[in-house]
């Protein structure tokens, strides 16, 4: 269930953040997207921590990949907590951090010996 969950929240997050980046910020319906990107986002990155580490476990089953996450979390309280507050550089930078700690994530997560890669047939 955890492997769905954030993979489905992973990959909508993925592209639904390449489709903000690329509109039109500050209007009604970008606080309406980014609402629920933040959401897919928070459900990816609490979903992580049920996954396993793969081929670096370091603590338990936690992995290097999960410093992403703790990342990814810091990144959208940040993100948040400026743009309610009106600085729109610092919510601009934040959520851009957000954005490519998850690529960052799915990079790693589709790399040859990956767990999720193997789960999702890439790579033979």
């Amino acid at each position: 269930m955890a492997f769905w969950l954030h993979t489905a929240s992973a990959l909508s997050a993925l592209a639904l953040g390449a489709l903000i980046l690329r509109s039109t910020k500050g209007s009604c319906r970008h606080r309406a997207l980014g609402r629920l990107w933040v959401t897919l986002m928070l459900t990816s990155a609490v979903s992580s921590f049920w996954l396993g580490g793969g081929v670096f476990p370091v603590l338990g089953h936690f992995g290097p990949i999960h410093l992403l996450s703790v990342w990814v979390l810091v990144s959208l309280a940040a993100a948040v907590t400026a743009a309610r507050q009106g600085r729109v550089q610092a919510h601009r930078r934040w959520t851009l951090g957000a954005y490519l700690g998850l690529v960052g994530a799915f990079i790693w997560a589709m790399a040859p010996g990956r767990w999720m890669a193997s789960v999702l047939g890439l790579w033979g």
